[in-house]
């Protein structure tokens, strides 16, 4: 008896010691697993925080950065400024349907109607909280009352009338003095029959040039370089003031052509309605990609306009808001290698522009006023929109370039 209660105590000892065994092990491996589990936690979470914080920093920077670091790399010490291509320095002795571009989105609505042509006028001015609107007084009240003023001949030193003629009543805004004036004064102009040239000590320094769209329908570009124009400003398209839809100008690629084969130097320019600095260098993709091929002489123009008697998507943006669409724009046309320029009417650029903003770009004035009082520097001025050119159906804007753009 005493024999098998001995061995029995022994059999329970050695079942406690294996059970011991396999629970430490089990104990282990679980343990092993937990740790693998919450290793496994703990690298994923922070995978998953950077790829969306790195997702957001692209979202909201990614034409920023992309422009700024290229165009410091554009920024050599031997590219020529319009300064330097001025021709007084060289000279100096002391509602047709248009194509929808493949990649726009679609929309059939009203709105989509192409804009005409030409800057529509603003309806009847009304006060407003413009940046530079101001209140005048004494001897600056008594110069708005003059015959001179009534005349838009002169300005005074700090305010000029952002109103054309056909407008009416005067409308003054102080003048920016940071921004760079214009130095071309009346007695530099001289008419020779429809056009308008500039000379400089009795030598004319400018060229003679057109902006057309398909409005002008079929061109004949010989007889249309036979008249003398020098330059010509083509349309490639416009987005949609309503819906914001991008077309191409049906006639561009034919007045491309046309331009080419008769030897007119050649710009382009877009009318844009984009309400985001994307949607500019989405627009500004645009006209590189149509232009390919073609040789570009003059600038690719950002023209940005109001729309009279009718909603529009970029009438309720700030100043500030439509500078940097704009910078947007020509800082794309800079990165593609071309010369960018912004277009609008004087009261465009005064009353919806931060001009600090865009004052580093050439600028194209569209202004009807036989003399312009516009006070800052512009080397291209549209000054009517009633001319009429052999090859040409109708009316055409007449516009001046006070800078030879091939000149590199």
């Amino acid at each position: 008896m005493s024999m098998l209660r001995g061995d029995d105590e022994q059999f329970q000892d050695n079942l406690k010691t294996r059970m011991k065994f396999v629970l430490g092990c089990g104990i282990a491996v679980v343990a092993v697993f937990v740790v693998l589990l919450l290793t496994l936690y703990a690298n994923k979470k922070p995978v998953r925080k950077v790829v969306k914080d790195n997702e957001q920093v692209a979202e909201a920077h990614e034409v920023e950065t992309t422009t700024e670091s290229t165009l410091n790399q554009l920024s050599a010490s031997n590219k020529r400024t319009s300064d330097q291509m001025n021709f007084w320095h060289m000279y100096d002795e002391d509602k047709q349907e248009s194509t929808v571009l493949p990649s726009a989105k679609a929309d059939n609505t009203q709105d989509d109607r192409i804009k005409e042509e030409l800057p529509p006028e603003e309806p009847a001015a009304e006060e407003t909280t413009s940046d530079n609107k101001v209140t005048v007084s004494g001897d600056e009240l008594d110069l708005l009352n003059s015959d001179q003023a009534k005349e838009r001949k002169t300005i005074s030193g700090n305010i000029f009338d952002v109103n054309e003629l056909i407008d009416g009543t005067p409308r003054f805004v102080a003048i920016d003095p940071t921004i760079k004036k214009n130095e071309r004064f009346e007695e530099g102009f001289v008419r020779d029959g429809v056009w308008l040239d500039y000379a400089l000590n009795g030598r004319k320094t400018s060229l003679r040039g057109i902006d057309v769209s398909m409005y002008q329908k079929k061109i004949d570009w010989k007889k249309v370089s036979e008249a003398g124009v020098d330059f010509a400003m083509l349309r490639m398209g416009s987005r949609g003031y309503g819906s914001g839809r991008v077309v191409i100008d049906e006639e561009f690629t034919n007045n491309m052509n046309g331009c080419s084969s008769n030897g007119i130097r050649t710009g382009v320019y877009f009318y844009s309605m984009a309400n985001t600095p994307i949607e500019a260098v989405e627009e500004a993709n645009y006209v590189v990609a149509a232009v390919k091929g073609h040789p570009i002489d003059f600038p690719i123009v950002f023209v940005t306009e109001a729309v009279a008697d009718d909603s529009y998507r970029t009438e309720n943006l700030t100043m500030t808001e439509l500078s940097t669409i704009a910078k947007a724009f020509c800082d794309t046309i800079t990165l593609y290698g071309y010369t960018p320029m912004i277009g609008a009417t004087k009261k465009q650029f005064a009353e919806h522009m931060e001009l600090s903003l865009v004052k580093d770009y050439d600028w194209w004035l569209f202004d009807s006023d036989p003399i312009s009082v516009f006070p800052y520097r512009y080397n291209m001025w549209q000054y009517t929109h009633k001319g009429e050119i052999d090859g040409i159906e109708g009316n055409v804007n007449l516009d001046i370039s006070f800078v030879d753009y091939t000149v590199r």
